[in-house]
């Protein structure tokens, strides 16, 4: 039985993880519209499942892997109607005129960061941007720790060589 004091313990979780829970799902579907749809969708679901969510070890790591698996879900099912649109259907940053257009790291930085396999970018986005322990990531990505650690680690060294490559004008 839920109590008030659950309820108000709840929705202050909820609401200190809304920027995270909308970043976490952003960066996998890549769409702000279906990012609405899966956060309703989350919102809903992590109601009903209130008990769970404030009785698990971490909480956190438990509405952020809720997050995770309903934007994949949303993700897979866009892409079965869509064939053109792949999880990392980002153009290339090196084609033709785009990368001498863009004059802002950030927003070069950020194609990037989508550019990586979805474990790689998802460790990065969670561990650099949010802050998270190497631990409560491992168990939203359900993996172990070390896997979590490597995947840190290629996204990082893939990130800065081709930035490296870009800074250089694409000259080795």
């Amino acid at each position: 039985m839920i109590t008030q004091k659950d309820e108000r313990e709840y929705i202050e979780l909820v609401e200190g993880l809304r920027d995270t829970l909308y970043r976490l799902a952003r960066s996998i579907v890549l769409d702000d519209a279906e990012v609405d749809d899966v956060l309703q969708d989350l919102y809903e679901r992590a109601w009903r499942a209130r008990d769970r969510v404030l009785n698990s070890q971490y909480p956190r790591a438990f509405l952020c892997r809720m997050a995770r698996n309903i934007a994949i879900d949303r993700w897979r099912q866009r892409s079965r109607h869509r064939d053109d649109m792949a999880l990392g259907s980002v153009t290339s940053l090196f084609d033709g005129d785009k990368g001498v257009d863009m004059s802002d790291m950030a927003s070069i930085t950020r194609r990037l960061i989508a550019q990586l396999p979805e474990r790689q970018r998802l460790s990065l986005q969670m561990r650099d941007v949010e802050g998270y322990e190497i631990e409560e990531i491992a168990l939203v990505l359900e993996c172990d720790e070390s896997s979590v650690r490597m995947n840190l680690s290629r996204a990082r060294k893939s990130i800065r060589e081709q930035l490296i490559t870009y800074m250089n004008y694409g000259v080795k």
